[in-house]
């Protein structure tokens, strides 16, 4: 009989000490590599080396030192490990301390990632059209090779610690709450951005704008608000009153900061001379339906000696107020873009939350926010939103609107309000009324008996009831255009001061033509993003590319069918939408990805709510952060 040997198991211990022996070669590397390049001549203090290189390696070899002693320590009485491992364990057992220290040191590791990126990607610059923006790229050249060993050292040295973190564990005597949480977070970032900034400034020797400009004043007011939020959570019956009310407020301000800070960094945060509808509002005001004097004429339809918006005029009767109380000068639309845009945002949020209530997806509140994510940040809406151009904006009124109408129906508001705001949706983009069978099909779900029957007569009062506004709306919209032009169904697409190609094809073919079926489907569903050494960082991609590659996430709507009211009610209109894109003149010219998808979102998400199912799997998490 043979005896199988006993092989000893790697403990904690061992791996500590493994951990040591490799940062003691790491920081010998460092050190070794730091001298081994002579600083300038201008530059050196002593020895032949700068004043900020002998700091540098001063940091690093107290640090090679403070390893040395631990791994000493390990060897032989392990006193401080003792010490130092019953000190931790009292820290991480507060769930403060613990989400501090893993927040500060994930956002280092990804703050020394992102800048190790950039050097890499200046070494290598046909990589650069790879992604959006480079922010502070004097900086590369303003530190040369120093802030490259820097960088790359606290990267590995906060990965090393992270890695204890989680290979120790926690037990928690209390775990926090969300709110908690998020303010943790917040300040957390808030802290570190600003003495980022400050170094920042220091090491330019002037002010930076990016203190009132960058992200460090924002993150405060979402670090205050986070913290009245957690002070009013304390409490528990009020916490659970408020909580849906936060929720969506703190939802609309993440939005609206992030979609901000992205539109001044890409230089978008002005009213650009694309977006006409303030001027059309202007017109309004002063009785006319044509534009008076408009200083970018490109879009526009020129029409007995006038010039004219062509689409219908929503977007600038929802300006009107603005118009008249701040003057068309002073109302920036960008802005105005932005915070409808954090609106829908809220909107689908609670869209997904009836849903649940409802019973019809079992998402959890957690899913509910990724996909919320989803819509704010994985789909075009964010893009049009900050590029707040005349067909754009009208996008993103369009989708706030059959946002509302969604939201209406399944709440049970009245029929009338429903038809409301879809008549809205079609006076910004008339084809959005394929909308209407997921609303009435939402309306069937709900009035469904025990017995699973339809209860006709309901069913035939709302939507007709309904219907009304709809109609109302379409006949105002007719009469629009007989003012504008003596016709009451021409649009005068055929006449837009634009693009060639596609007047050509208009005159030619029509604005619906099956001859455009073949190109639309093509952008839509197959054309790869144009990765070329034209193609800038945040730009246009000529006529876009497919929603697909733009938002992979959409797939999942494929992942399970059950037939049920609602359901076959959604896939009716994102078909019918479908037919109705394939058949148009253009597919949305000047876009990043397709942005005409934005007509059958909602729809969109919330089969993928559906198919998601309890809990949101690290598949759809994954396609949602492609």
């Amino acid at each position: 009989m043979t005896v199988k040997p006993k092989y000893k198991s790697i403990t904690l211990l061992d791996f500590y000490r493994i951990f040591l022996g490799i940062a003691i070669l790491e920081n010998i590397l460092a050190a070794w590599y730091l001298f081994s390049l002579p600083s300038k001549a201008q530059k050196v203090f002593l020895a032949g080396f700068s004043l900020q290189r002998l700091g540098a390696g001063f940091a690093i070899f107290f640090v090679l030192g403070v390893y040395i002693f631990l791994l000493y320590d390990s060897i032989r009485s392990q006193k401080f490990l003792k010490f130092l491992s019953s000190s931790l364990e009292r820290i991480l057992k507060k769930d403060v301390y613990h989400i501090l220290i893993r927040s500060a040191l994930v956002i280092v590791m990804v703050s020394c990632l992102s800048r190790l990126l950039f050097y890499w990607l200046y070494m290598f610059p046909d990589f650069q059209r790879l992604i959006f923006f480079l922010s502070n790229n004097y900086m590369v050249w303003e530190l040369e090779t120093l802030p490259k060993i820097l960088l790359g050292w606290v990267f590995l040295i906060s990965l090393k610690i992270l890695l204890l973190d989680f290979i120790a564990g926690r037990q928690s005597g209390r775990p926090l709450s969300v709110q908690v949480r998020l303010m943790i977070v917040s300040w957390t970032i808030e802290i570190l951005g600003l003495l980022y900034t400050l170094s920042w400034s220091l090491i330019t020797r002037k002010l930076a704008l990016e203190i009132l400009l960058g992200p460090v004043v924002k993150i405060l007011i979402l670090s205050v608000w986070f913290s009245v939020w957690a002070l009013l959570s304390s409490r528990n019956k009020l916490g659970e009153r408020i909580f849906l009310l936060f929720t969506c407020i703190s939802i609309w301000l993440c939005v609206f900061i992030v979609s901000l800070q992205f539109a001044q960094w890409f230089n978008k945060w002005s009213t650009p001379v694309e977006n006409q509808f303030n001027q059309l509002a202007f017109a309004f005001l002063h009785g006319k339906l044509y534009l008076l004097n408009p200083p970018y004429t490109g879009g526009l339809t020129f029409y007995n000696g006038h010039w004219f918006v062509p689409g219908p005029p929503f977007p600038a009767i929802l300006m009107l107020p603005f118009v008249a109380t701040l003057g068309i000068k002073a109302f920036n639309t960008t802005t105005f873009s932005l915070a409808l845009a954090a609106t829908s945002a809220v909107i689908i949020y609670l869209i997904l939350h009836q849903l649940i209530q409802s019973g019809w997806v079992k998402l959890s509140h957690s899913g509910a926010i990724w996909l919320t994510v989803l819509f704010s940040f994985g789909t075009m809406y964010w893009f049009l939103s900050i590029d707040s151009r005349l067909w754009y904006f009208a996008q993103v009124v369009t989708v706030l609107s059959s946002g509302l109408a969604f939201l209406s129906v399944l709440r049970k508001w009245p029929p009338w309000f429903t038809g409301f705001c879809l008549a809205a949706a079609i006076l910004c983009r008339p084809d959005v009324f394929t909308l209407w069978p997921a609303l009435l099909a939402i309306a069937i779900q709900q009035n469904l008996n025990a017995e699973k029957k339809i209860n006709r007569k309901e069913v035939i009062k709302w939507g007709l009831q309904s219907a009304i506004p709809v109609v109302i709306g379409v006949a105002l919209l007719f009469l629009y255009n007989y003012l504008r032009y003596g016709s009451f169904s021409d649009f005068e697409y055929g006449n837009i001061n634009g693009t060639a190609s596609i007047i050509q094809h208009v005159q030619k073919y029509g604005l619906f033509s099956p001859h455009f079926m073949s190109f639309n489907l093509y952008y839509m569903f197959l054309a790869p993003p144009p990765l070329t050494t034209a193609c800038g960082y945040y730009l246009t991609r000529n006529w876009g590319m497919s929603m697909i590659v733009t938002t992979p996430a959409i797939i999942y709507i494929f992942r399970r069918f059950k037939i049920s009211w609602w359901t076959c009610g959604c896939w009716c209109s994102i078909l019918l939408t479908v037919v109705v894109l394939s058949l148009y003149s253009n597919n949305g010219s000047q876009q990043y990805g397709y942005r005409y998808m934005l007509d059958f979102t909602i729809p969109l998400i919330m089969l993928i709510a559906y198919n998601a199912g309890e809990k949101i799997s690290g598949l759809l998490k994954a396609l949602i952060i492609a």
